[in-house]
């Protein structure tokens, strides 16, 4: 299952899509607004939020805190906005660019728009670096997310912090419909890579990965010694800052990942969303 199916299915799921016949049939009358409809002066990121510590503007999810980063690498004017609300989207999930055209961007159409944009302000790789990048990236979205995924849905201690940041918006009893229904499917993700759910090979398999990635990274600031940032760093910068913020203590970062996690925020995460 790919990084985005779990997401994708959550938010179409037959619950959700209740929702939406429910919300389509009002307002029975419907009248024209007297103000026109604004148009946006800048791109905006509708995420999961707020972070995980107080003052955040980060998200509190892995996928948004990429997308908000790479955005803030490519050096373009953007907002975001804290929807906690999937149904907003017309891909029914978070998160979601919609440009000043009206245009409404997921996924790999964020990123393409980005690097077509902006990639003057984006380092540049050449194709060994991009594939070595791309194992990088796959090893973050199975191991690192096995554990993320695991630490919130399935150890007990967690499960009123989930429940708050994902349904805890919700009125009963659509939240705990909404958080039984997510459980149940972050736990088949992770059936379809680990047959059976071991807490500590889950966590063993991180540290693995968190020590390759390390390895890779060394002193550089950015992987493969690009003077500029690129699209691996978005995505291992999102991973080591969620796991050091909520915090994931089962796994251990490395010296060189929290110093390289802490400059991005710093340099690019702090100049403001």
């Amino acid at each position: 299952m790919s990084n985005q199916t779990w997401r994708n299915t959550i938010n179409n799921n037959p619950i959700q899509q209740s929702i939406r016949q429910f919300l389509a049939k009002f307002p029975l009358k419907t009248h024209r607004s007297p103000y026109g409809v604004r148009e946006l002066d800048d791109p905006r990121l509708y995420i999961w939020g707020p972070g995980w510590k107080s003052g955040q503007e980060t998200s509190f999810d892995q996928e948004c805190v990429k997308w908000q980063t790479f955005l803030k690498f490519s050096k373009s004017d953007f907002e975001t906005k804290r929807s906690n609300e999937p149904l907003m989207s017309p891909s029914g999930k978070l998160p979601f660019l919609i440009l000043t055209t009206g245009d409404v961007l997921v996924d790999d159409s964020i990123e393409k728009h980005v690097t077509d944009m902006y990639s003057d302000n984006l380092g540049r790789i050449n194709e060994q670096q991009e594939a070595d990048s791309q194992s990088f990236i796959a090893l973050a979205d199975t191991k690192l997310r096995n554990a993320l995924l695991y630490n919130l849905w399935c150890e007990p201690a967690n499960e009123s912090i989930t429940y708050k940041k994902y349904v805890g918006h919700y009125a009963k009893p659509l939240d705990k419909l909404l958080f039984q229904k997510y459980k149940k499917l972050a736990v088949k993700e992770l059936l379809t890579r680990k047959p059976v759910l071991n807490k500590e090979e889950i966590y063993q398999e991180a540290d693995e990965a968190l020590i390759a990635i390390s390895n890779a990274l060394g002193d550089s600031k950015y992987f493969f010694g690009s003077s500029l940032p690129t699209f691996v760093d978005a995505v291992v910068f999102s991973y080591i800052h969620v796991i050091l913020n909520i915090p994931l203590n089962e796994v251990q970062v490395q010296s060189n990942l929290i110093k390289y996690s802490e400059k991005i925020y710093n340099e690019y995460i702090l100049s403001g969303f």
